[in-house]
């Protein structure tokens, strides 16, 4: 649907670009604009109020130090930032609770790569299996039940593995679990 859209879009601006040639709009109204601009000199005009615009505006902040202000208000605020950080950093409470998180995180992200890893093992194993199952399929006639690598069953051969890397992720310091319910 969006394609469609696209195209239709694509053929209208190609309609349009013809017809402008055809009738040469761009042209004529960029024409008109020149001329109008020689006459009036809407050009110069802008350029002398963009000019002593600028001009008023150094004026105004050689006088009140507005930059000046600006600059040292945002140095005062970007201190005030960085004291405020380290004070919370500095609240145990607070520092524990990251540790906590920080290290949840990680046990998560390990599981999930140690997951990835034994699905890409059960796959390369799978591939394997299949290989050998083959070739034996068209040098003999057995049937694949009977090709198949003793011990394959295509079940994982230990169904508490996944438990065991769970349970075995858990923190070694119960303690630091502690320190968020005080």
């Amino acid at each position: 649907m969006l394609a469609k859209g696209f195209i239709i879009g694509k053929d209208a601006l190609g309609k349009a670009k013809a017809l402008d040639e055809k009738h040469q709009f761009t042209s004529t109204a960029s024409a008109k604009i020149a001329s109008l601009d020689q006459k009036i000199g809407f050009s110069e005009k802008f350029s002398a109020g963009t000019a002593i615009v600028n001009e008023k505006m150094r004026d105004v902040d050689q006088k009140f130090q507005v930059s000046e202000k600006t600059k040292s208000a945002f140095a005062v605020a970007e201190q005030s930032v960085s004291t405020a950080g380290s004070a919370i950093m500095k609240n145990r409470y607070v520092l524990v609770g990251a540790s906590w998180v920080s290290a949840a995180y990680n046990r998560v992200a390990k599981a999930a790569e140690d997951v990835g890893q034994k699905a890409r093992e059960k796959v390369l194993a799978e591939e394997q299996a299949q290989k050998p199952e083959g070739h034996a399929h068209i040098n003999e006639s057995n049937s694949p039940k009977d090709s198949k690598p003793a011990g394959t069953t295509g079940q994982p051969s230990n169904p508490s593995s996944e438990q065991a890397l769970i349970l075995s992720e858990q923190p070694s310091n119960p303690s630091a679990d502690r320190g968020l319910l005080i």
